[in-house]
């Protein structure tokens, strides 16, 4: 048996890294294949509940609590403890393969790996985009292998000068039930689900702007919640900004969900304003219910999801022209794709799907 070992650095355990290593273990836990793998948590979580129901009796989860909140205590443990307690963990482990989405983290698995005289490969899960989350060049080297979670991602690591041979397209998981989502006809339903942020990585500002020019029967859910010490301060600038721009009595905000899509019951199209992802989760999701998608045309993610069959991309920047696509949902809804064509084109993201691809990238580079 084939041992493997995934380092993660510490995890608020509401982001979307979190969903997408419980649905990685999810989707391989009946795994019945040679190969076994661990999840380890240096500096833990501050929410352990993304933890919960992964099969721990088929692979051993490192359930660690959140040494602190404050990133410079992690930082300075990161600095004099991080070595140390890697070094033990490779050591003990002596794992076949090691999987990190931190670069610090896979640099020094390395590092652990040579000291020990190891040949144990080392592969890069990075989960976001490299122009808007850049890391130095040092870390690449110190990769055998990349995980790319997006084609856009790829073609990053290919412009760094990473061989192509050496990436991985593995795209993320969904944990999805496929069922189809109402799509109501005299009240146009969009739904927007996911952090909230007027400004920055979000851009909900965008978003309202071009609500504001939409005229019909129509309303947004809002599924999601600001997270951090501003949290109140970024709820309360979002519900003036829909104030001044007129369009508050059609916006209603649920909060955050741990499982938003067992609690909205109707939704003609989801929205996505945002300035970069790594491979958006939430409109892989979307369309799993056979929900149209209408996103930002950014450099990583949304074109590996979204096509002419499930949803709609705009320029990032042009309100107008997003404008323009809802209105013309609003005004004729039923010349969108059926649901149940939309649902289709999710089975790429299946944890079915997944399993295989994923194990399939592990298996090569073993072989290798």
């Amino acid at each position: 048996m084939k041992k493997g070992i995934i380092l993660v650095p510490y995890m608020s355990g509401n982001g979307g890294t979190e969903t997408i290593i419980h649905n990685l273990f999810t989707a391989i836990g009946n795994n019945e294949e040679k190969i076994e793998l661990k999840l380890i948590s240096i500096g833990g979580t501050s929410n352990a509940n993304w933890i919960n129901g992964l099969p721990a009796d088929v692979f051993k989860i490192s359930k660690s609590y959140s040494i602190n909140e404050s990133k410079l205590i992690r930082t300075c443990f990161y600095l004099s403890v991080l070595p140390l307690k890697l070094f033990a963990y490779i050591k003990n482990e002596n794992p076949d393969i090691i999987i990190s989405t931190n670069p610090v983290m896979w640099t020094i698995a390395k590092q652990i790996t040579k000291i020990l005289n190891r040949k144990v490969p080392i592969v890069a899960w990075y989960h976001y985009s490299l122009k808007e989350h850049p890391i130095k060049k040092k870390y690449f080297y110190q990769a055998d292998y990349f995980f790319a979670i997006s084609s856009g991602i790829k073609k990053q690591l290919i412009d760094l000068g990473i061989d192509k041979n050496k990436i991985y397209l593995i795209f993320n998981p969904i944990v999805s039930d496929y069922s189809l989502i109402e799509r109501p006809k005299d009240i146009i339903h969009f739904i927007y689900v996911g952090r909230l942020m007027l400004y920055g990585q979000k851009n909900m500002h965008e978003l309202f702007d071009a609500l504001s020019n939409v005229k019909g029967k129509w309303v947004l859910d809002v599924y999601g919640a600001a997270f951090g010490p501003k949290a109140q301060r970024v709820t309360d600038q979002i519900k003036s900004y829909i104030e001044d721009r007129g369009i508050s009595e059609k916006i209603r905000f649920h909060g955050f969900k741990k499982k938003p899509w067992m609690k909205i019951d109707k939704a003609n199209a989801i929205i996505l304003t945002s300035k970069y992802e790594g491979l958006p989760t939430v409109l892989c999701e979307a369309i799993s219910h056979g929900v149209y998608c209408v996103s930002s045309n950014i450099e990583t993610g949304p074109a590996d999801i979204i096509n002419k069959r499930n949803g709609k991309l705009f320029i990032s920047g042009k309100s107008s022209e997003l404008s323009k696509i809802l209105q013309n949902i609003v005004d004729d809804s039923g010349t969108l794709p059926s649901q149940e064509e939309i649902r289709k084109t999710s089975f790429t993201f299946s944890v079915k799907n997944y399993k295989k691809v994923f194990l399939k990238s592990l298996y090569e580079i073993l072989e290798q």
